[in-house]
C-alpha cells in the first residue's frame, strides 16, 4: 500500500464508549491496518492527558490531534509536536465577557482545565475533556495562563441559552482572531473558542504533512459538529449512525444502524482500504 495512508478516529462516540472501553472487533481491526501500512492517530476534542492514554493501550505512536487541533502530540513519547494558543489579551477579553454575564468559565491548557468557582457543576461534564480541573477563586487572575503566552488553547463558557447567545454577540470583536462553536447542554448552552484557524481538519492535514501522506489517501470518522472540518477536508470520511444530520451532511459515507455494536472503526477500515 505505497504511498502512505493515514486514518484518523475521534474518540467520545466513536472509538471509545463512556468507560474508555474499545469494541474487540475495532482494536483487531486497527491492529491489522496498523500491520497493512496505514498510519492510524487519534483526532479528538480531548486534552492531552485523556488520549494518552487510549493511544498507548491501542499502541498508536503516530502524533495525535488533540483539542480540537490546538494541540499536536507525539503518541510515543507524549511531547508537544505544536500548539495553536489564543492569545493573552484576546482570553482576557473573552473571560472578561464571561465573567462579567455570570458564565461558568473554563481556561484549557494542553492537559488540564481551569474552572472558576461557579464552574464546580459543571465539572462532571468538562472532564469529557480532561480529568484534571483545578478551580480558581479568581480564573481571570489564574497565573497559568497569563504567565505562559500560548498556554491556553481553548476556553469554554457555560450558561443559560439567552445570556450565553448575548456573550456570543459582545464578543464579536474577537471573531478574526478566534473560531466559535457552541451547543446546547441540557437547559443550558455551551460556547467554545480556539484560536483562528484551529480544527480536526488543519490538525490532521498537519499531521499528514509530517507523515507526507497525500491527501487523497486519508480518512477519518466522528460524530459531532466539530468533525465536520475534517470531514469537509479528507477524501474519505465516516459519520456514525447517532450522529445529527447535519453532521452526516458532510460526511462521504454515513455508517449504517448496527455499527456501533458491530465496530464501527472496524466497518470504515473495511471500506475505505478497499480502495486504497
Amino acid at each position: 500500500m505505497a504511498p502512505r495512508a493515514l486514518f484518523a478516529t475521534d474518540l467520545d462516540g466513536t472509538l471509545v464508549d463512556r468507560f474508555d472501553g474499545v469494541h474487540p472487533r475495532d482494536r483487531a481491526a486497527i491492529a491489522r491496518a496498523r500491520e497493512a501500512g496505514v498510519i492510524v492517530t487519534i483526532a479528538t476534542g480531548r486534552l492531552t492527558t485523556r488520549t494518552h492514554p487510549v493511544a498507548k493501550e491501542l499502541g498508536l505512536d503516530a502524533p495525535l490531534v488533540c483539542a480540537d487541533g490546538g494541540v499536536i502530540a507525539c503518541g510515543a513519547t507524549e511531547r508537544i509536536l505544536s500548539k495553536r494558543a489564543i492569545g493573552v489579551h484576546h482570553v482576557e477579553s473573552i473571560l472578561g465577557a464571561f465573567v462579567e454575564h455570570a458564565l461558568s468559565s473554563f481556561v484549557f491548557t494542553h492537559e488540564a482545565i481551569h474552572s472558576c468557582e461557579r464552574g464546580r457543576e459543571h465539572h462532571g461534564y468538562v472532564s469529557g475533556w480532561a480529568h484534571q480541573i483545578t478551580t480558581h477563586p479568581d480564573v481571570m487572575a489564574a497565573d497559568v495562563w497569563r504567565q505562559e503566552p500560548d498556554a491556553t488553547v481553548m476556553l469554554v463558557g457555560i450558561g443559560d441559552e439567552e445570556v450565553t447567545r448575548r456573550v456570543e454577540e459582545m464578543l464579536a470583536h474577537v471573531a478574526p482572531a478566534v473560531e466559535l462553536m457552541s451547543f446546547g447542554f441540557g437547559a443550558r448552552r455551551v460556547v467554545r473558542f480556539v484560536a483562528r484557524g484551529t480544527s480536526k481538519a488543519t490538525g490532521v492535514a498537519e499531521v499528514a504533512r509530517q507523515l507526507e501522506v497525500p491527501e487523497d489517501r486519508v480518512a477519518v470518522i466522528g460524530d459531532w459538529f466539530n468533525d465536520v472540518p475534517m470531514f469537509e477536508w479528507a477524501s474519505r470520511s465516516f459519520a456514525m449512525p447517532h450522529a445529527p444530520d447535519e453532521v452526516k451532511q458532510t460526511a462521504t459515507d454515513v455508517l449504517p444502524h448496527g455499527a456501533v455494536e458491530r465496530g464501527p472503526i472496524a466497518d470504515a477500515l473495511e471500506l475505505w482500504m478497499k480502495t486504497l
